[in-house]
């Protein structure tokens, strides 16, 4: 007897992780349904874009072939995505990198170094702060003035 509650007790605390996780994928739907259908809309303007630009390249009938199918393959993508639930795109990309993990592995490294690239960009300031002002990595209270083009150090 006491083993079927302890079976039953572990049951349910092994729902509870994917119960969790499937209420903050409902959440996430539901926040990104517009911006979700937005960046379908740009799939598809890219898909279009590509396909014109196909169109334009008669020097190299071979590339020409290779840029109609990443055309269209970014239709069928774009169409993918306006038609396909969040939930429904997660469980796609769990099988995916179930299936490929090498590729799934590459991709994410490329993520990341793009996102860390772009923040590391936004983060960092185009001009100095303080009218030209810099407080140098010396001693405290060291400070260097930019005047005419030349830098002087305070004493």
């Amino acid at each position: 007897m006491a083993k079927s509650k302890k079976f039953k007790r572990t049951n349910q605390q092994d729902g509870m992780p994917s119960r969790i996780f499937d209420d903050v994928i409902e959440l996430a739907s539901t926040l990104f349904r517009n911006r979700k259908e937005a960046a379908a809309d740009q799939l598809q303007s890219l898909s279009e874009a590509t396909k014109d630009y196909a169109a334009a390249m008669t020097d190299i009938p071979t590339l020409q072939k290779q840029v109609q199918l990443a055309s269209e393959n970014m239709g069928h993508f774009a169409d993918y995505v306006y038609n396909t639930t969040i939930k429904s795109m997660v469980k796609d990309a769990t099988v995916f990198a179930r299936q490929r993990p090498l590729i799934t592995i590459g991709v994410a490294a490329v993520a990341g170094l793009a996102a860390t690239r772009m923040m590391s960009s936004s983060s960092s300031p185009s001009q100095p702060s303080m009218g030209g002002r810099k407080k140098s990595a010396g001693r405290p209270g060291a400070e260097r003035r930019t005047m005419n083009g030349t830098t002087h150090a305070q004493t």
